[in-house]
């Protein structure tokens, strides 16, 4: 659950957020919440579902589709954090509150190109996100592709009309940029607050521990997966080539068979890419499985005990790891 802060607090909270990249959390907080709209249905069908806010801001208006599910509305601001990260024109495509494609390219069609390409099998029926207003080029690409809904930061009339021509189902949002916010978590008889994941990474302070320092170009995708990363399920897995992701494992109990899920949908792609682990590796077979797949290049944040084993068993298959000494867990 997001808390937005009050408008007029939020002034000078919010300027010194733009500086220091954090939230303080209070000694006590009250929630004082009116109901915006219901949902169709929550989770499931037979589940309630409403949307409330502490004022009159949505942060989103719905201008064509079906009324929005809790699902919904849940992937789609999952994808419309995740797509703010980039600064470039990117497209991704969220299935069941994961990326399942993403791409940044100069144009904002070729990257929805790219990002569909990536698993076209997952992309049905999934939710597409674009930072950049979509093209009339970009809704032709999309046709005979079912997608539930699509998030934008704003839409040409032409654009709106070609997709209400397009389908009279898919909902199309258009959503303002995400502010900082508290999250909260239901535990027990009460919640659970954190700050969220918003931290200043510098390149410049992720550190070559084995293999050759990397090109720019290799820097680039590593900074693209790092992104991406931070906004899968853990134990989360991507493989990055190019500005693409073109594999991701997610959900499992043990990083290993995160690997193996993500190393599957990259195939023979994944021979020359990037591998970026949101948390550290605990034994050196991720990367004896990484290295038979082709990988060059292992993203992580390191301190596990076992640090120099893994170090070791990439400095073996001649690979460059890179520590960046910052977890991204998503639970």
């Amino acid at each position: 659950m997001l808390l937005r802060l009050p408008k007029k607090s939020s002034i000078g909270i919010l300027r010194k957020i733009s500086k220091m990249k954090t939230l303080s959390l209070p000694k006590n907080l009250t929630l004082k919440l009116k109901k915006y709209r219901d949902m169709r249905y929550g989770e499931n069908p037979h589940q309630k579902s409403a949307f409330y806010l502490q004022d009159d801001d949505s942060g989103y208006e719905q201008l064509w589709g079906l009324q929005l599910s809790h699902n919904n509305l849940g992937d789609a601001n999952h994808a419309w954090r995740l797509i703010n990260e980039f600064d470039e024109p990117t497209v991704a495509i969220i299935k069941h509150g994961n990326p399942c494609g993403l791409a940044s390219r100069y144009e904002i069609e070729e990257a929805y190109i790219l990002a569909f390409g990536a698993d076209r099998v997952s992309a049905f029926g999934g939710i597409i996100a674009v930072n950049r207003p979509p093209t009339i080029s970009m809704i032709e690409k999309m046709r005979g592709i079912f997608f539930e809904l699509i998030v934008a930061p704003a839409y040409s009339p032409r654009v709106l009309e070609r997709l209400q021509k397009r389908s009279r189902k898919m909902r199309v949002i258009r959503a303002d940029k995400p502010p900082h916010q508290l999250e909260f978590t239901r535990v027990f008889n009460g919640y659970l607050v954190q700050t969220p994941d918003i931290i200043v990474e510098p390149k410049s302070k992720w550190k070559v521990v084995t293999g050759q320092n990397p090109a720019k170009s290799v820097y680039d995708d590593m900074e693209f997966a790092w992104k991406v990363v931070k906004h899968v399920r853990s134990n989360a897995i991507v493989v990055v080539r190019d500005k693409i992701m073109i594999g991701m494992g997610t959900g499992q109990p043990n990083r290993v068979n995160s690997v193996k899920l993500a190393l599957a949908q990259a195939k023979k792609r994944a021979s020359g890419a990037i591998l970026a682990s949101d948390a550290f590796f605990p034994f050196p077979d991720n990367v004896q499985i990484a290295a038979k797949a082709g990988i060059r290049v292992i993203l992580q944040p390191g301190g596990s005990i076992h640090d120099k084993d893994v170090i070791a068993a990439a400095k073996r298959h001649k690979m460059t790891m890179v520590f960046t000494g910052v977890r991204h867990f998503k639970h």
